[in-house]
């Protein structure tokens, strides 16, 4: 017996929630109108038959799987074991696509009809459609007489194409369901079409090369877009070793060094497992795909790929999104951090043909959000009326904006699990809100669906989950991100049955005491951070003809016990200066910044110039510099060095009352400042 996968999943929902399923709640997993309800309902009622169950709906509940526990266990593995080698309309052109797009050879149109099972004129349509959607991508579907049907394009189009067809079309906890059960000894065949259109050892290699060996760097990047870069990694291996490499130059002049050096690592270690010559067109493409990845890479002037002008440009967007609302964002770090990573990537992610993005979901954001929504579209017109944000890319940015307005401390005692797939912005919002609104939670550890294997689900007292996990052994409750008023209720109910059940549970294991190693980390911190502190001037200094002049007599002064040697450093400082623009916007300063060899001690300091020099602001308009904010570190940068001088920097342009201080302020008052933020920073010490 076959069931549609609409069907599969009302039918799934039924079984795991005997007390009913409401027509709301359908609706909105769905997303799909009553009427389909209604009829979809229809339909399984009359398979049901079969199994002599029925669908109940008693007045003001919700629908109900009625029958013997055995005849529901019997539809329970039927239903788990039903393939997906039968879909509806979309799926099946999304199929044929991948189909044709990796073929190596035509293929017939009967052959085509036989194995998705229509007819040749259902084959014919579908065709005509799909040519549509490839006419922007320059591939184009030639059929020839006499010998079938062929894609006539670029290897790079076709990658994107099936991969993003791919990732529309796999469910998150499936794709990572498979892939934990893939090991070096054992590599099974999904029964999943667009699963199995990658092969076993690709994924396998793929998951171990992004999950294991890239020192948790992926750690901090959403289950879904772990997936997307899995899966094309997967995808490249496999058309690698079937001898269908990239062959169309790829520029990696506009792609970010650190960006490159990690395509070159991942891919470096599949040329050696496989044994197999991995290109630099190949190595440029997916430099491409990891581009589009909001993981937090360190932030930091010092950071070769740190991109002062769009560092600015954030900072602008939370201070006019401030504005606008009323709300003081300015001080979240881990705001500017979140929008930061997100919007960078926004603004670089590869055009796709499918987006797998929950729109309901995201308008529910909108409109529960409206005045941050409201401000974030004012900031957007004015920050970054160039780049092209679509409306979900405008609801994840009002995603972190909700989740910073919603973050504060309480007390609990009741321990809660929750796995969401939806990204780190929507998580948060997710915990901010439970311990809002449900006071008798203590503590809320949220997990990636990705992260599930190495999760002990017996420590926690309740397992919530913003999407349905099919097979999941143990107790759970599927709930929005957006915790809904009426969820509340039914969390209370759930946890209520739960605790008297008296339901098995660990304690989590408790924080292990901090060690006499943390005393040395704090001591060495504040050994530097004072050093800094001693260091620091506002020194008047008499320009010369050039500004590179200017800045070498400066760092003449400091030869000896900060330099060991000016020219050098001074080459470095004006290099960098070179590279991006470093003025102040509506200011007379900027910061002048290197990390080298010849530089002994970290430095930050001051130099008010006799004249004016016209110098690039961050935001591409000219200033008249007339104060020098010099910061040296040596090189290499350890990791004390680049918080301390970090968080200087960034101090900068983090308020206007900041960049005043900056501006005009005595060394009395700056050094007040800094010896605040230092502190601040010395607090955070584990």
């Amino acid at each position: 017996m076959y069931f549609t996968n609409r069907e599969k999943i009302i039918l799934e929902l039924l079984i795991e929630y005997p007390n009913g399923v409401t027509l709301e709640e359908l609706q909105r997993i769905l997303n799909v109108s009553k009427r389909t309800i209604y009829r979809e309902i229809a339909s399984i009622e009359a398979s049901l038959a079969k199994f002599q169950l029925q669908i109940n709906k008693p007045r003001g509940a919700g629908y109900r799987l009625m029958g013997e526990p055995f005849q529901i266990q019997t539809l329970k593995q039927k239903v788990y074991q039903t393939t997906h080698t039968s879909f509806d309309m979309i799926q099946r052109q999304h199929a044929l696509a991948i189909t044709l797009l990796l073929a190596d050879e035509t293929i017939t149109m009967d052959a085509l009809a036989y194995d998705f099972e229509v007819s040749v004129g259902t084959i014919h349509a579908d065709l005509n459609m799909i040519d549509e959607s490839l006419e922007g991508f320059a591939l184009k579907i030639e059929r020839l007489k006499t010998r079938g049907i062929h894609v006539k394009g670029g290897e790079k189009e076709r990658r994107q194409i099936v991969s993003s067809l791919l990732y529309g079309n796999i469910n998150e906890y499936d794709f990572f369901q498979y892939l934990h059960q893939l090991t070096a000894q054992d590599l099974p065949f999904s029964d999943h079409f667009f699963i199995n259109v990658m092969s076993p050892n690709a994924l396998y290699l793929a998951r171990k090369v992004i999950m294991n060996e890239t020192k948790d760097l992926f750690d901090s990047v959403t289950d879904n877009q772990l997936q997307q870069i899995i899966i094309i990694l997967a995808l490249s291996i496999d058309r690698i070793l079937k001898g269908s490499i990239i062959d169309t130059a790829i520029v990696a002049r506009d792609i970010p060094t650190d960006i490159i050096k990690l395509s070159h690592q991942i891919l470096g270690f599949i040329e050696t497992i496989l044994k197999c010559p991995v290109n630099m067109n190949e190595r440029h493409f997916f430099a491409l795909q990891l581009e589009g990845l909001n993981y937090k890479a360190p932030q930091n002037i010092f950071i070769e790929s740190f991109n002062a002008e769009i560092s600015y440009q954030i900072k602008e967007f939370i201070r006019i999104t401030s504005q606008e609302t009323g709300y003081d964002f300015r001080k979240d770090e881990t705001l500017y951090e979140d929008l930061m990573a997100h919007i960078k990537a926004a603004i670089k992610r590869p055009i796709s043909l499918v987006q797998k993005i929950d729109n309901p979901l995201l308008q529910k954001i909108l409109d529960e959000y409206d005045l941050i929504y409201e401000g974030v579209k004012v900031a957007r017109r004015e920050i970054f009326a160039d780049k092209k944000l679509s409306q979900e890319e405008m609801a994840y940015i009002v995603i972190h904006f909700a989740s910073s307005l919603e973050r504060y401390p309480g007390n609990r005692n009741i321990t809660a699990l929750v796995l969401c797939s939806s990204g780190i912005g929507t998580s948060k919002i997710l915990e901010s809100r439970i311990l809002k609104y449900l006071p008798e939670i203590n503590v809320v550890d949220v997990s990636k669906i990705s992260q599930m294997d190495n999760i002990h689900f017996e420590h926690y007292d309740i397992i919530l989950s913003t999407i349905f996990l099919p097979g999941f052994q143990h107790s759970y409750r599927v709930i929005s991100p957006l915790l809904l008023d009426d969820e509340v209720r039914e969390i209370r109910e759930y946890m209520k049955q739960a605790l008297l059940n008296d339901l098995p549970r660990k304690e989590a294991p408790t924080e292990a005491p901090k060690s006499a190693e943390n005393f040395e980390d704090v001591y060495q911190t504040m050994k530097i951070a004072n050093n800094l502190l001693q260091r620091f001037d506002v020194k008047q200094s008499n320009s010369l003809e050039t500004l590179e002049d200017s800045l070498y007599q400066i760092l003449l002064e400091i030869e000896g016990y900060i330099v060991t040697d000016a020219t050098q450093v001074t080459n470095q400082v004006v290099q960098r200066y070179l590279q991006a623009p470093i003025g102040i916007p509506n200011s007379n300063i900027a910061l002048f910044h290197s990390t080298n060899r010849w530089v002994s001690e970290p430095y930050f300091a001051i130099f008010d110039l006799d004249r004016t020099f016209p110098i690039m602001g961050m935001d591409r308009r000219s200033i008249d510099l007339q104060r020098i904010l010099l910061m040296l570190a040596p090189e290499p940068l350890s990791t004390t060095n680049e918080m301390l001088l970090g968080k200087i920097s960034s101090s900068i342009i983090e308020s206007d009352l900041n960049t005043e201080i900056y501006k005009s302020g005595s060394k009395e008052l700056i050094y007040q400042l800094l010896s605040s933020l230092l502190v601040d920073e010395i607090r955070k010490i584990d």
